[in-house]
């Protein structure tokens, strides 16, 4: 999508899904897998920056169900 000139585009929205506690060994909220650092951040993200870190999560997610079925 290509914002109209003098529009910034919205980008993607927060991954958050109000499932708020961090995993001590990772450092991953156990909902979004965010860092404490990457949820701060989120609302000044450009938006190609919001896409590169919601397909770091996916991979975080992909990773931690492997963990957890070890």
């Amino acid at each position: 999508m290509i914002a109209a000139p003098g529009r910034e585009e919205p980008g993607p929205p927060s991954p958050c899904n109000k499932v708020c506690s961090i995993d001590r060994r990772t450092g991953w909220c156990l909902g979004c897998f965010r860092t404490g650092e990457e949820i701060g951040a989120w609302p000044a993200l450009a938006p190609e920056a919001k896409r590169a870190l919601l397909a770091r999560l996916a991979e975080r997610q992909q990773q931690a169900a492997t963990v957890s079925r070890s």
